[in-house]
């Protein structure tokens, strides 16, 4: 017979994941449950974002601005 336990599992790893966006790397980060943050290149982490794709998409937005302002 399985044991019923009210202990919460334990949380995923704060690790950020790192992906390339034009000329940019983009940093996202959980920061606690149902909190995300964004970083661009070695930046400091910035914004708060409800989800993961809510941070990832910030972070391509702005790489796509930097990308667009700089030119060719």
């Amino acid at each position: 017979m399985a044991k019923n336990s009210n202990v919460p599992a334990a949380s995923p790893a704060k690790l950020p994941v790192s992906f390339q966006a034009g000329r940019h790397v983009v940093r996202v980060t959980k920061v606690m449950q149902g909190r995300w943050s964004m970083a661009l290149d070695d930046g400091e982490p910035v914004g708060s974002y409800a989800t993961e794709a809510d941070a990832w998409e910030a972070g391509v937005r702005e790489a796509d601005k930097l990308d667009r302002a700089r030119g060719p």
